[in-house]
């Protein structure tokens, strides 16, 4: 009788596809016969399930069942093509001879699934990050617009005469001028006005004598984060705002709207 060759059944690729559930019940069977009897053979069973556990426990995936299905179809495939081309198969032959096959088959398959879903998990990651950032840079953003009006609310409490007019055109209020007579300051705060752009800048205006005083420019980027403040010495008898080009103008060119009579010009 030939001695059984431990080897060559170890490497017949038999152990993965027990490991794997894809054998028939007397093919399990007989692993399991051979695996009591044989050391080495529950070695290798042990050894297949530890690789098994800890590739799942790595990248956190399960083959799903269409990937797994597409190899067993695969390996179907494999072992009739070998079956027909032996006239006289037998026993021994089918043993060393398809199983490899089917392991080979088995094994490139899993390694293709194990590779397209890292490559799938670095994405995911590579969103994740990218998302992360955008919600820190948003973050950002807010805490220096609840800094600017913190900011500005402090300013209108400290400004105990100050006189809010709003800027108007077509009646429709595109911004809110806060005077403080006292400290002669004027804080703006834009509200239906669209960016100007980097080639432009918002004016803001007094008039005075019945003219209009440039007050100064409006920096887009700190009105973003609450009221802008301009310090104004004359007595200033309205408001008014214009859409200028970037540095601004001497004179307004392009008026977007104006305010009421200031009531008190202190």
């Amino acid at each position: 009788m030939e001695k059984f060759n431990i080897q060559e059944y170890l490497d017949s690729g038999v152990i993965e596809m027990y490991v794997l559930d894809q054998l028939s019940d007397a093919e399990r069977e007989e692993v399991e016969k051979l695996a009591a009897q044989y050391p080495e053979i529950r070695e290798e069973i042990v050894e297949v399930e530890e690789a098994m556990g800890t590739y799942h426990t790595l990248e956190g995936l399960t083959p799903p069942d269409h990937i797994l299905s597409n190899i067993m179809a695969a390996t179907a495939v494999g072992s009739v093509a070998a079956v027909e081309s032996k006239v006289t198969p037998s026993p021994k032959r089918t043993l060393s001879t398809l199983w490899p096959m089917a392991a080979g088959i088995v094994g490139l398959a899993l390694a293709t699934w194990m590779y397209i879903g890292k490559q799938s998990a670095q994405q995911e990651l590579v969103t994740l990050q990218k998302t992360t950032e955008d919600l820190r840079a948003n973050q950002k953003v807010l805490g220096d617009r609840l800094q600017g009006s913190e900011q500005a609310l402090n300013e209108l409490k400290g400004a105990c005469c100050a006189e809010k007019l709003v800027v108007k055109a077509a009646d429709q209020p595109i911004a809110s001028v806060y005077w403080n007579k006292n400290a002669r300051l004027a804080h703006l705060k834009l509200e239906n006005l669209a960016d100007p752009g980097k080639d432009k800048q918002y004016q803001l205006w007094a008039f005075v004598g019945g003219k209009p005083v440039s007050i100064g420019v409006v920096d887009w980027e700190a009105l973003q984060k609450g009221l802008v403040t301009f310090e104004f010495k004359n007595k200033p008898e309205a408001f008014a705002i214009s859409l200028e080009k970037f540095g601004g103008s001497p004179v307004p060119t392009a008026v977007k709207g104006a305010s009421d009579a200031v009531v008190n010009q202190g």
